[in-house]
């Protein structure tokens, strides 16, 4: 039998030129995949961008991600903040 994949969300393009810390960009897209242009890091670990898309799924950005390394240009996908609870820790 053939199963398909649900449609993945469009991704909201947002080419933005401001240039902010990773996490910055983490919190304000809780829970959704964020790609970025990174313009500063330190010793490979990226720590700013510029925020180019978002999508509430990795794979929705990745035809973006190839196309912005192809031209040469260090990107990062990464995830925002997470929202959902976590496990409970007892002491």
């Amino acid at each position: 039998m053939l199963q398909t994949l649900a449609t993945q969300t469009d991704p909201e393009l947002i080419d933005t030129s401001e240039d902010c810390a990773l996490a910055v960009w983490q919190e304000r897209y809780p829970d959704r995949w964020f790609l970025v242009e990174v313009t500063g890091e330190d010793d490979g670990e990226p720590l700013t961008g510029r925020l180019l898309a978002v999508a509430s799924t990795d794979m929705a950005l990745v035809p973006f991600w190839q196309a912005y390394t192809q031209q040469g240009k260090i990107m990062a996908l990464l995830y925002g903040r997470s929202t959902e609870a976590g496990p409970l820790v007892v002491a």
